[in-house]
């Protein structure tokens, strides 16, 4: 992996695949989960990390994931990471030292996500009047 022009170009390997799908709506204080399919040998695999940082958070903090099959998830408790928004994405290193990442562009550079918290009762409001 190298920087270039502020961009993270992460190794790329036909063979490992990485899957993630944002949740949708993420609501001001309430948990969330993350998730990402890892398409890999285990044995291929030393971790799986999710990188994330919230509006109020100066730097992105680093999860190591621990995954039941090929799935990883982690509980993200709003109420100890405060913010209006947050930015994330996960990362995984391979026992030869190489690291793919996701949500990467068709470039292959890193893509972090970045969503913003909504809140609840405005989200159903407008969901009940674009229903009628």
């Amino acid at each position: 992996k190298y920087k270039t022009d502020n961009h993270i170009k992460l190794d790329s390997k036909s063979d490992i695949k990485l899957f993630h799908n944002p949740p949708e709506p993420l609501f001001i204080g309430r948990s969330f989960e993350l998730s990402l399919v890892a398409e890999i040998s285990d044995s291929l695999l030393s971790s799986v990390l999710l990188f994330f940082k919230t509006s109020k958070m100066e730097t992105y903090r680093e999860i190591n994931l621990s995954g039941n099959g090929d799935l990883y998830n982690y509980k993200v408790d709003i109420k100890n990471f405060p913010g209006g928004s947050i930015d994330y994405f996960f990362a995984v290193r391979t026992i030869d030292g190489k690291i793919y990442g996701a949500p990467v562009d068709r470039d292959n550079l890193l893509s972090p996500i970045k969503k913003e918290f909504v809140d609840p009762v405005q989200y159903f409001e407008q969901k009940k009047r674009l229903n009628q």
